[in-house]
């Protein structure tokens, strides 16, 4: 690839496609079937793409680490589409809000009465709070981090294994955040546009690409922001949200101006952890193992162990 044009994509590459997504939702008329189809799919490909045109980090793929990825995309498909049949099912209600529903909230408080670029920003802010929250958690409490951990397994980070995780893992940490979001009384389009907009932003997180962000990085979970949460040092892990605003917020928001790149990624401590065999991964949180000593203070806890959120 031309060096300008390198750069070019390297500089405009989230610019253009959030632009292109809110172009496509107006001209798709919020038709989540014709977004998937004609603007996602060619964007996860394009991602797909650019990885081997201009990846931030080559190595060479580990034994079965494609594989896994694959069997983890299958089964985040399948969940997605009981995400979907639950949407359908609360949006075939009189409201998507069960608040709204049963009259514990009246009507002219739903999102659904701003105009859409108010309910997009609104809806987009509560969905990410809520991942901010649910993530941290599964920082912090040992099973969910089990669970998580998962996702935190792989040894790079791309595109590929973005949707590396734990069925449960899913359910807290997505179904629980669109669930909160439904009760605020969204309108269906702009839950559609919130989604689109949503999976841009989160695409955009595990991409190894050579993007270069600037000032956006501190506003945005970017991929330059986002693989130091894939750190295995406890004190680089941070960056929860897909929106920095409650990073910044609640002290977790970490970008060294030094370096580019956490020396490694992957879990702290492997131990016996099933790094690269999915159905193992779905077992390991349910493991019964033999109770370990306490690890002396700054010790590296075992593979099953939450990692302690720092906060600066």
């Amino acid at each position: 690839m031309p060096r300008i044009m390198r750069t070019l994509v390297s500089r405009g590459f989230l610019y253009f496609f959030v632009l292109l997504a809110v172009i496509a939702i107006a001209a798709f008329d919020y038709d989540s079937s014709r977004l998937f189809l004609w603007f996602l799919l060619p964007y996860y490909a394009i991602g797909l793409l650019l990885q081997f045109v201009m990846p931030k980090h080559q190595q060479p793929l580990e034994s079965n680490e494609l594989a896994t990825d694959l069997v983890s995309n299958a089964f985040m498909f399948l969940l997605s589409g009981v995400q979907n049949l639950m949407v359908t099912l609360l949006f075939g209600l009189a409201s998507s809000s069960l608040l709204i529903h049963f009259g514990l909230l009246a009507p002219s408080f739903g999102l659904s009465n701003l105009p859409m670029w108010a309910q997009v920003i609104c809806g987009l802010l509560i969905f990410d709070f809520m991942f901010y929250t649910t993530h941290r958690l599964a920082h912090t409490i040992p099973f969910l981090w089990k669970l998580h951990s998962v996702h935190h397994s792989a040894h790079r980070v791309t595109l590929m294994n973005a949707y590396r995780v734990h069925p449960l893992d899913v359910v807290v940490r997505r179904f629980i955040p669109v669930f909160v979001l439904l009760q605020s009384g969204i309108s269906q389009e702009g839950f559609v546009a919130v989604a689109v907009i949503g999976s841009v932003l989160a695409t955009i997180t595990h991409l190894n690409v050579d993007l270069r962000h600037g000032a956006l990085n501190y506003l945005i979970g970017t991929n330059e922001v986002h693989r130091w949460h894939h750190s295995t040092r406890y004190r680089e892990a941070k960056n929860f949200g897909g929106i920095m605003i409650w990073d910044h917020l609640f002290g977790t928001f970490y970008l060294p101006k030094d370096r580019d790149m956490p020396d490694r990624i992957g879990l702290s401590h492997e131990g016996d952890y099933p790094v690269h065999h999915y159905w193992q991964q779905l077992l390991y949180p349910f493991r019964r193992r033999r109770p370990e000593p306490a690890p002396p203070p700054h010790a590296t806890p075992a593979a099953g162990s939450p990692e302690p959120v720092v906060s600066k």
